[in-house]
């Protein structure tokens, strides 16, 4: 039993740097198990969020939809496509530890302001390959 997950991105505002961006996903539970993400990152090196635990972790319900939050560091000109962007969600779902992947395509609108979109969606349990 995976993980399936969808993932939207809510909104998003300046962050603290000219190149950080607040950037708050939607993220909607579609199995029928609890999810509990405990953290989230964006390890693209143009798009790019280290590792931010959330505690307490978001808790969702089979169908429930919640929220996260990163500073996401992008400064690509308008009008650029960053492409094989990931956001990386650890989380727990039926009793095991999962990494869901979800993959993103970044456009650079108005300001250098990143929009992402969800391309593909995959989950993998945590442990199933030696460089986890």
């Amino acid at each position: 039993m995976n993980p399936e997950v969808r993932v939207e991105q809510e909104k998003m505002q300046r962050g603290d740097k000219p190149d950080r961006w607040r950037i708050a996903w939607l993220i909607e539970n579609l199995g029928n198990a609890p999810l509990k993400i405990l953290a989230a990152r964006a390890p693209h090196g143009k798009f790019r969020c280290d590792e931010k635990e959330f505690t307490p972790p978001v808790d969702l319900a089979a169908n429930q939809r919640g929220r996260i939050e990163l500073e996401v560091r992008c400064c690509e000109a308008e009008g650029a496509e960053v492409e094989n962007a990931f956001l990386i969600l650890r989380v727990l779902y039926a009793g095991g530890r999962w990494l869901i992947l979800a993959r993103l395509r970044v456009y650079v609108a108005e300001e250098g302001k990143p929009v992402t979109t969800s391309e593909l969606i995959t989950a993998q349990p945590v442990g199933f390959s030696s460089k986890l």
